[in-house]
């Protein structure tokens, strides 16, 4: 019993090693650092010295949940990851996915729960120049039936090299190809090759494609350029 008593007592104490308890810190209603007889929201940043990230939960005055997310860094604040902004009644307002500070997704609500707007950091690909630049987007293409439908269509298109199958040759394959403001899949590349042979596959399926919903910006049809990894394993 006391050798179970003591093991508990040292996973508790590997456990609070791991997130630590920064200083609470208080804002007035424009974000501006105050002290707590003026607070308007205050933040709770815990450290995760495991993985050297922060966890940062900021709160309204009546201790409703504000926003949560995960930070690389404090100062300067570098955005990494989901995060999750809410109202005072502790519906969900925003949820973003940040990448080195840079939004990649974002999906908004309003205060009875209906989306307002979905967006999606993509390249998209200047039809008349063929220039590619990375742009917010409403919405992102979309193979049709959603992403159970594209798996599945890979899973079955797919056909494994059978001399790469006796050589025990595995790995991933990513394909960046266009898809037009028609839906139309075009200019398949190879940006991460494994093996010429598994290469090959994956261009050969992704031309076996059938046209996807376009994506859309201001409410128009836009070329976007996509990446889709194939996972080639045995």
């Amino acid at each position: 019993m006391k050798k179970l008593i003591l093991s508990i007592f040292l996973f508790i104490l590997a456990f609070l090693a791991k997130a630590q308890k920064m200083d609470t810190v208080y804002f007035d209603h424009k974000w501006v650092k105050t002290d707590k007889s003026n607070k308007y929201y205050y933040r709770i940043v815990e450290k995760n010295k495991s993985k050297e990230t922060f966890l940062v939960k900021d709160f309204y005055n009546t201790g409703t949940l504000q926003m949560e997310g995960t930070y690389s860094s404090i100062d300067p604040e570098v955005k990494n990851g989901e995060f999750v902004w809410y109202y005072e009644n502790g519906q969900k307002r925003i949820e973003s996915t940040y990448k080195n500070n840079e939004v990649i997704k974002e999906r908004e609500w309003d205060r009875n729960g209906n989306l307002k707007k979905e967006q999606e950091l993509v390249n998209v690909t200047n039809s008349t120049t063929g220039e590619a630049t990375k742009a917010v987007i409403e919405r992102a293409p979309q193979f049709p039936g959603g992403k159970a439908a594209l798996f599945d269509f890979i899973s079955r298109k797919v056909k494994y090299p059978s001399t790469l199958i006796k050589e025990g040759i595995t790995g991933k394959v990513i394909v960046r190809f266009v898809v037009t403001k028609e839906g139309k899949v075009t200019d398949p590349e190879i940006v991460q090759s494994v093996h010429p042979l598994l290469d090959a596959e994956a261009i050969r399926v992704v031309k076996l494609m059938p046209k996807w919903e376009p994506g859309k910006q201001n409410g128009e049809f836009i070329n976007v350029k996509f990446s889709l990894p194939f996972n080639f394993n045995l």
